[in-house]
């Protein structure tokens, strides 16, 4: 079976993040959060994928090349001026024969594919959408059915007062060849505001389909650092590299961790980084690879990019640090997002976007953890 990965977005609301990388290889953990998707469509036995691509292409092709790492057939459709999410998979017409998924490549998902797939088959559907439920849809396209799923109403991205339902569009798709031929060429065209609401008006089979499962869409950097908690509290099913030395703390290889550092599960501390003397990274903390968190230091729920600095008796609190970044000596960041040059204050409201998990103090011996 056939995806297409639509991997072409600019992501302006996780900047500076993805200020010089394209949003499916930003970082989730210690990985291009594709990754994730290259092996949730491979455990569901799809080899054969095609991406679409448009600003940053380089930095994707490089990353992924043919797949074979994963253990998928990747082709790139790389578009010279934006498509739109159906405008892009249009051009790839004369690529696809059957039935085919279509995903975003900037999602962090465990949803049963396969599930889907067989829902799509039994109701002979044009087009099946994968739904979930959420808090707030505004920034989602929501969703209605009737009793046997088809799919009745579709309004991408309502205000307040719009919203008729918490059920939304996760951006994965089950679909039909047949869909492409209402879709017009060599023009942009979306999935969401466009065809979906065509092939309602022309009463084509669309249905949706409710999974039980969890789904994150890393639009912006609440949901962004809540994905990896998730994954940190069990409540996301993905693979997190490295080893799980003990309940909730997952360490990479390499990873050099002094015998007076204090960690509070669930933490997780990248491949060949450093931790140092009187160290403290709280719970909800991820320290990416090759990090140096120099003596004295204190993270907590937070995210550390890979290759980044954090200096002697400095303070990291509910922030995003981008790869490479310098915190020096005693410095104080809280509430921040901040990457090479450029500086973002991080408006989640707080202690809403943090799950309940339960806090285990662990204790550090060097036979655990220092680096062979």
């Amino acid at each position: 079976m056939q995806a297409v990965i639509l991997a072409g977005g600019k992501a302006t609301r996780l900047r500076p993040l993805t200020t010089n990388t394209p949003k499916p290889m930003t970082p989730m953990f210690n990985r291009p959060v594709m990754e994730y998707t290259l092996e949730l469509l491979a455990k569901h036995g799809v080899r054969e994928i095609i991406v679409t691509l448009s600003s940053l292409a380089k930095e994707i092709l490089d990353h992924f090349g043919d797949g074979s790492k994963w253990g998928v057939d990747i082709r790139y459709s790389v578009e010279e001026t934006p498509m739109g999410t159906a405008g892009g998979v249009k051009e790839l017409q004369p690529l696809i024969s059957d039935t085919f998924l279509v995903v975003s490549g900037d999602v962090v998902t465990d949803l049963d594919l396969t599930e889907a797939i067989e829902t799509h088959r039994r109701k002979s559907a044009i087009a099946t959408i994968l739904l979930h439920d959420v808090h707030d849809p505004t920034e989602f396209g929501v969703v209605s059915t009737d009793g046997d799923g088809r799919v009745v109403r579709f309004f991408e991205k309502p205000k307040s007062e719009e919203v008729f339902s918490h059920t939304v569009s996760t951006g994965i798709y089950v679909l039909e060849p047949e869909t492409l031929s209402s879709i017009p060429y060599n023009m942009p065209y979306d999935f969401s505001r466009e065809l979906f609401p065509r092939l309602l008006r022309n009463m084509e089979p669309v249905f949706g389909c409710n999974l039980q499962g969890y789904w994150c869409d890393i639009g912006n950097f609440s949901q962004y650092r809540n994905a990896h908690f998730d994954a940190l509290t069990g409540k996301a099913n993905i693979n997190i590299s490295g080893t799980q030395v003990e309940e909730g703390v997952w360490v990479g290889d390499n990873c050099d961790v002094h015998s007076t550092v204090r960690l509070s599960a669930p933490v997780f501390l990248g491949s060949s980084a450093e931790i140092r003397r009187n160290v403290t990274v709280g719970a909800l903390s991820v320290v990416g690879d090759e990090t140096l968190v120099d003596e004295g230091a204190t993270v907590s729920r937070s995210i550390v990019g890979s290759g980044a600095f954090i200096g002697r008796a400095s303070r990291v609190q509910d922030s995003v640090i981008g790869s490479g970044y310098r915190v020096v000596d005693h410095g104080d960041v809280r509430n921040r997002i901040v990457a090479g040059t450029e500086e973002r204050l991080f408006t989640a409201d707080g202690d809403e976007d943090i799950p309940s998990v339960h806090i285990k103090q662990i204790s550090i011996s060097d036979d655990t953890l220092m680096a062979a």
